[in-house]
């Protein structure tokens, strides 16, 4: 018998109430009594039950439950909107039936069929007006106060805000008055309401069996108060249940799994009067500002602007002559650093213009320079400068060994002025930009020592290292983070720390892959990012070391109401970033050369209001510009600091090695770029191609296009044709086979490589097994590749086989368009959009 009570008192006391319902009725007594009368009893009947065979014993009401509960009952439900507005809604139905009775209603279908046709009705605006409460922040505002109680019981189904209640009068009354629909269709449809919203809340043990499939159940509804709000997003029907099942939400799982009610914030008000405030008051949904960061709040934005004008009147006076700068420039490096190794070699004493110093020193790669920079470091020698380097700084190489590159302490000074010149003129462009948070992304000042035991790290972060106390108060991100070696890991705690500032209004990445990529592991990871919110922490703390853990203390603080808004976001569909971080205002990083491709994708994360500003041209090597306003194209040679010298593309690829200086470059026209650095790199070819603009009065405005031949980066890889060919050759050795033919293409539409190899005989394996080799061997020779892998920023090698005689395919190809014979070379590494030849042609199926 107690196995089938449970099945038993829905049905009973439903069925009773509309039997007392109609036999009211037709006894003749007032229309309020036949309502209210079998609602009255039903909910005590059920407030009875559940006090002896509740569902939950964990879910009996306190005292302060019963308080409120009662409260909202007497005033919500009953006094404010039920006696009053139901007397009213009453006469007003008798009059429009009786007077404007819509051809639109069924008035001469029977009183039940009515009522059943008003449930289903009501029902269907209902459930979407629900929808749009667990979806659009406003609206869930209000109906959150329904569900903040953390138990289920007959009483809490009144909890509801004034303003929703008055909300659903326009979905359950209001219409149906302007239809004239009879009162007692209206008081039918009450009556079933109200007896099935006492059950749909109760605490009462019950099993509805084939029922939950037809009536808005107490089994599914209590699924629909799950805290957590992905499990939430289900079972809107009031009454009946039938829209949940047409539009996909009805949600029941098997098992007899319990729930846990509530919302995401614990700590929300229980009381009566508190919920009817608490929709109003403003909610924390950032991380609260401290002391520190409310003085950069005020300071910042008249500092930005007062250094504005300083340095834009600066700028004015040097672009109208910038040889005399240069040539300045050229011979204070030349008289300081004449008495080095480098210095003697090259004869520095007796070079006194540029003249002299071009025909004295060769154009020089890396490799040329690396035995001074080695004595450097191995026997401290002053091989190159006069003043010993602090730091170096380490990016690949064209080998497998990293290029570490030597950095004066002048020459950081110099880095760290330009970058915050730059920042001026963004605060030009868009000074809305620094009001809120600032989210740079940088690599690591620190990423281990040399023998000299002098630190190396990433150009990006030994020059934001210097900044200052009061401006990193703004900063989202504390400077360990830069450190963290893993990158899925470093990029998860970086998504963490971001998503808790709503306020985030600038965001700093030099490639435009990086925000990508957050977004792809906020939309993988959204469920663990708001757990962590939620409750405080981060999932894989344990993961980082001892310092960066303590670097985060208060960083991690628990924002319920944040974690809440995101849950919204994501049942709505908006997951870009403009609805993440809605305040978001400027982005900067590269756009040019292949990031331009990227910064396509980027543009549909953003609001139209977000402005994309050009990084400008900026290397391990030395900073070749900055950008004087938020497009391409806008870069200002950074002449005061390094000496550049350029060779027109066209002619240096026909073997023409003659460099000029700024003062000869023309527009339109795209130039080799060789710098000299005050830390030791002289007449350094860093493979760059950059594009004159413009000209500000006599300095030309730059614009990076891409790396030179035998080069490529998509995503500040720098991956080397060498590093290619070496990774192939090993790759082949492997399988035991030769290549006769290798070509690489980057393809900046995918993110990722493309690898064809002829092999010397039909290979046994798929080319899959060989780009898995190759991959990991790229990885090994290129530390920029691996970490761009790592972080997905990259996508996956592809390769393929191609059939026999492919390779003088090509070499034909490339003849034909003018290539001399006997001095084809082929370049095994390029982009895909300039290849010009189709290699899929030749892919063997």
């Amino acid at each position: 018998m107690s196995r089938a009570l449970p099945y038993v008192w829905y049905p009973l006391l439903f069925a009773a109430s509309i039997a007392g319902f109609g036999a009211m009725l037709t006894a003749g007594l007032p229309l309020v009594l036949a309502t209210y009368g079998p609602i009255f009893v039903a909910a005590v009947a059920i407030i009875v039950l559940e006090f002896y065979l509740p569902e939950r014993e964990q879910w009996r009401p306190r005292r302060a439950d019963v308080l409120s509960d009662a409260a909202f009952m007497v005033f919500v439900q009953v006094l404010l909107p039920r006696i009053l507005a139901v007397l009213a809604v009453l006469a007003m139905a008798q009059w429009m039936h009786e007077h404007a009775p819509s051809p639109w209603w069924p008035h001469e279908w029977p009183l039940w069929a009515q009522i059943l046709a008003m449930v289903l009705a009501v029902d269907f605006m209902r459930y979407w007006v629900h929808r749009a409460c667990h979806t659009w922040m406003p609206l869930w505002r209000l109906h959150e106060v329904h569900h903040s109680p953390d138990i289920l019981y007959t009483l809490n189904v009144g909890r509801f805000h004034p303003l929703e209640k008055l909300l659903h009068f326009t979905c359950d009354s209001a219409p149906f008055l302007l239809l004239g629909v009879a009162p007692e269709v209206i008081a039918g449809y009450f009556l079933l309401y109200a007896v099935n919203g006492f059950f749909q809340h109760s605490n009462l043990r019950l099993r509805y069996g084939w029922l939950n499939y037809v009536v808005g159940s107490a089994e599914t509804h209590r699924w629909h108060h799950a805290r957590d709000p992905r499990r939430a997003q289900c079972n809107y029907g009031n009454t009946t249940i039938v829209w949940d099942l047409l539009f996909g939400t009805w949600y029941m799982p098997k098992g007899g799994e319990q729930v846990e009610i509530g919302i995401i914030d614990k700590a929300y008000p229980k009381g009566f009067l508190a919920q009817m405030l608490t929709p109003f008051k403003a909610r924390v949904l950032s991380t609260p500002r401290g002391f520190l960061r409310r003085v950069a709040d005020w300071l910042i934005p008249p500092y930005l602007r007062m250094m504005g004008q300083l340095h834009a009147w600066r700028i004015s006076r040097a672009t109208r002559d910038p040889m005399r700068v240069q040539r300045a420039l050229l011979e204070r490096i030349l008289r300081e650093n004449e008495q080095t190794t480098f210095g003697r070699e090259y004869g520095f004493s007796s070079l006194k213009t540029y003249e002299s110093y071009a025909r004295a020193v060769p154009i020089m790669e890396f490799e040329a320079l690396r035995p001074y920079i080695d004595a450097e470091i191995e026997r401290g020698e002053h091989a190159l400068t006069r003043e010993a380097p602090i730091q170096y700084m380490r990016t690949s190489g064209s080998t497998g060994k990293p290029k570490d590159i030597p950095l004066t302490a002048p020459h950081l000074k110099a880095l760290r002025a330009i970058q915050r010149t730059s920042v001026t003129f963004q605060y030009r462009a868009c000074p809305e930009a620094f009001s809120g948070s600032i989210l740079a992304i940088v690599s690591a000042a620190e990423e281990g020592r040399l023998a000299n035991g002098k630190a190396y790290g990433a150009a990006s972060g030994i020059v934001a290292a210097g900044t200052s106390e009061i401006v990193k108060a703004k900063f989202v991100l504390p400077q360990e983070v830069w450190g963290v070696t893993d990158a899925t890991l470093k990029y998860l705690l970086i998504a963490r720390l971001a998503l808790a500032h709503r306020d985030l209004t600038y965001f700093g990445s030099a490639n435009s892959t990086t925000p990508l990529a957050l977004m792809k592991l906020y939309r993988e990871h959204h469920a663990e990012f708001i757990a962590d919110l939620c409750d405080g922490g981060f999932s894989r703390l344990s993961e980082l070391d001892e310092t960066t853990r303590a670097a985060l203390t208060g960083s991690l603080a628990a924002n319920p109401a944040r974690a809440e808004e995101l849950v919204r976001l994501n049942a709505a569909g908006k997951q870009r970033m403009a609805d993440i971080w809605p305040n978001l205002r400027l982005v900067v990083t590269w756009t040019c050369g292949s990031a331009g491709v990227t910064v396509r994708a980027l543009r549909e994360e953003l609001s139209p209001r977000t402005r994309i500003f050009e990084l400008g041209y900026v290397s391990s090597e030395f900073r070749g510009t900055f950008s004087l306003c938020p497009h391409a194209g806008t870069g200002l040679p950074t002449f005061e600091t390094h000496f550049l010298e350029f060779g027109e593309r066209d002619r240096w690829d026909r073997g023409e090695r003659e460099c000029v200086t700024l003062d000869r470059l023309r527009k339109g026209v795209d130039y080799y770029i060789i710098a000299t650095t005050p830390s030791g790199l002289y007449r350094y070819f860093i493979n760059d191609i950059v594009r004159v603009t413009a000209f500000l009065h006599a300095t030309p405005l730059l614009k990076f296009m891409q790396k030179g031949k035998g080069v490529t980066n998509i995503t500040g890889e720098k991956l080397y044709e060498a590093q290619v060919l070496a990774a192939v050759a090993a790759a082949m050795r492997r399988l035991g086979l030769n290549a006769l033919f290798v070509m690489m293409l980057a393809d900046e539409e995918a993110r990722g490589y493309r690898l064809y190899v002829e092999p010397d005989r039909p290979p046994a394996c798929d080319a899959a097994a060989l780009a898995r080799d190759v991959d990991v061997l790229l990885r090994e020779l290129n530390i920029e590749y691996e970490s761009k892998r790592d972080s997905e920023r990259l996508a996956p090698l592809q390769a393929a086989w191609l059939k026999d005689e492919a390779g003088d395919a090509y070499k034909a190809h490339c003849v034909a368009k003018g290539q001399r014979e006997g001095q084809f070379k082929c370049v095994s590494l390029t982009y895909r959009k300039s290849f010009g030849f189709d290699l899929e042609a030749h892919v063997a199926r």
